[in-house]
């Protein structure tokens, strides 16, 4: 399958690889070429650099809200960056009834650090985000400029922690949840808490279990996104680009992303190397090298071939999925013409 008949049949669509590979301009740039194409696109990232914003030529940046891109395309570009606090006070939101709960949640010390994006919280608010968007009429594509490999699995697994996190036990104690016996074991874990309290902050502690304890009512709502999250993640509609470059090191963290990801049942779909080296030379003599190894064909040829036997692992693992060689430039992109070339590379994907 291509990168168009990717794009075509894909109704969420997940950019990965580590950072540096040009990640976020790829994802930029299959936004463009999925809204030529005639999709309704929205591209988001989690990346706070806003490479996003200037690779699309916005340089206001990007908010929390999605924005229309003016280009030429029979579809329409929306882009938008990950704001945490907003994202959660929309879920909080959407998921309470009662204003005078909500105003308690969010008077709370565990919210607002949960608001600005705790380790963990943002992870699993990137899969809210985009399942809000997956459900928005105005678009029919979502594509993910996620963090750098080591962050990405858990943007991946965030929906099913999130639904192991109100199965523990711990939390259930801690909540006062079950039968009348669970509630004393519960009230008994509470107090053994607060015997701690002096190490991190008695307020510290109370506000957690407060929170907690509000948070409860929730718990309904937040699980039952979670699991559609999931859902969507593993589903046909769903696919995945894993974005490298052609060196050693690069390639072996991409092979082991996607070996991560085949056990989530989320096996890539496409695959981009970037800043790749065109060979010069098509017949190319080995003895001529050594005469002329100042010779500037010659020595673009061995890069060249060093980047092609680099490449390979990635190349085999995927087998009959597409890759996608995107030639270097000169500078980096940063403005429309840049982001133009990338585009035609993916359009020309038969490769």
């Amino acid at each position: 399958m291509s990168i168009s008949r990717t794009l075509e049949r894909s109704d969420v669509m997940l950019v990965v690889g580590s950072g540096g590979v040009g990640k976020t301009t790829t994802a930029a740039a299959l936004a463009i070429k999925a809204a030529r194409d005639g999709r309704k696109t929205v591209v988001v990232t989690v990346d706070p650099a806003k490479r996003l914003a200037d690779a699309l030529g916005m340089p206001g940046g990007l908010t929390a809200d999605p924005q229309q891109i003016d280009i030429e395309a029979s579809g329409e570009l929306w882009a938008l960056m990950l704001d945490p606090r907003t994202t959660f006070e929309r879920l909080i939101a959407r998921e309470s009834t009662d204003d005078a709960l909500t105003a308690e949640l969010k008077n709370n010390r565990v919210y607002g650090n949960l608001a600005n994006g705790l380790s963990g919280t943002q992870e699993y608010l990137a899969t809210e985000e985009l399942y809000s968007l997956h459900q928005d009429d105005r678009f029919d594509l979502v594509i993910v400029d996620t963090p750098p490999s080591r962050h990405v699995l858990d943007i991946v697994d965030a929906p099913s922690r999130l639904v192991s996190l109100f199965d523990n036990t711990a939390y259930r104690l801690l909540t006062g949840r079950g039968t009348n016996a669970t509630r004393l074991v519960g009230k008994a874990a509470q107090r053994m808490v607060r015997t701690v309290a002096g190490l991190v902050g008695t307020d510290v502690v109370e506000d957690a279990i407060d929170f907690f304890n509000v948070f409860e009512s929730l718990e309904g709502g937040f699980r039952e996104r979670a699991v559609a999250v999931n859902d969507l993640l593993t589903s046909p509609s769903a696919s995945v680009v894993i974005v490298a470059g052609p060196k050693a090191d690069v390639i072996v963290t991409a092979c082991d992303l996607i070996a991560a990801l085949e056990q989530r049942s989320m096996a890539p779909d496409a695959a981009i190397i970037n800043f790749f080296h065109p060979d010069p030379l098509t017949v190319f003599d080995e003895d001529d090298a050594g005469r002329n190894a100042d010779d500037a064909a010659c020595r673009l040829h061995v890069r060249a071939s060093a980047e092609q036997a680099a490449s390979l692992p990635l190349v085999q693992m995927l087998g009959q999925i597409p890759v996608v060689r995107v030639p270097s430039l000169a500078d980096d992109i940063h403005d429309a013409d840049g982001l133009g070339h990338v585009v035609a590379c993916l359009a020309d994907d038969t490769s």
